[in-house]
């Protein structure tokens, strides 16, 4: 984290516009290096992200073995999720905030929200104490982490090649923010109905563990939006 500020930091003797982003651009090629190797995990990659993000299986034991994505696939499409998104956000905030504020203030962010989207079922798993819970929903989050990271990967291109396009394009990173959640939540409901959980304790799941964090973290970092 602090490498890529000092970095910013550097690169800021330079004309600005230009030198930010061949460095976004650079974290781009970064993340099709990720995406080919995930892709040569994975041949069929891009059809299994497709299927996967559409379909109602979600435990990975309902596909066969050259059906489903490698464990070191998903962590090489998460990073390229978490970078791409970072880069969304510099490309379209960096003229409104200071820049070594917005590096922070964007890293910090999409870490915690991470890290909630990790944490909030495994609790709940524990706490009802049904594994099948914390397997179903792992793979419900890297269904919907994959997908939108391929789809995030393009949307950031796209800014970085159309800088004259900011202000719609800043329209968009936030439709995909918000997609991140809420295709989660669709699907966990799905999930939930499916194997004939009560409303009541969906309910009091989505509020606590799903949309509090949100709530909590919309205030926080309110600045960013």
């Amino acid at each position: 984290m602090y490498p890529l500020i000092n970095l910013l930091q550097v690169i800021q003797l330079y004309p600005r516009e230009n030198v930010l982003k061949n460095t976004l651009l650079v974290l781009i090629l970064v993340c099709v290096g990720f995406i080919g190797l995930s892709r040569l995990m994975s041949p069929q990659l891009f059809k299994i992200v497709n299927r996967d993000f559409w379909s109602r299986k979600f435990y990975n034991e309902s596909f066969s073995d050259s059906d489903i994505i490698s464990p070191a696939a998903n962590f090489l499409l998460f990073l390229n999720l978490f970078i791409s998104l970072n880069v969304c956000l510099i490309a379209v905030l960096h003229e409104s905030f200071n820049l070594e504020e917005l590096v922070f203030s964007s890293f910090l962010m999409l870490s915690v929200f991470f890290l909630f989207q990790q944490l909030s079922f495994r609790l709940s798993s524990i706490l009802l104490g049904e594994s099948g819970l914390r397997k179903n929903m792992s793979v419900i989050t890297q269904q919907i982490w994959n997908f939108l990271g391929l789809v995030i990967f393009l949307l950031a291109l796209l800014i970085l090649l159309n800088t004259q396009h900011a202000e719609i394009f800043r329209i968009l990173v936030y439709i995909v923010l918000f997609l991140l959640p809420f295709a989660r939540i669709v699907k966990g409901v799905i999930y939930a109905k499916s194997n004939n959980y009560d409303w009541f304790y969906i309910i009091l799941y989505l509020c606590t563990l799903e949309i509090l964090p949100l709530v909590v973290l919309g205030k926080y970092f309110r600045e960013l939006f």
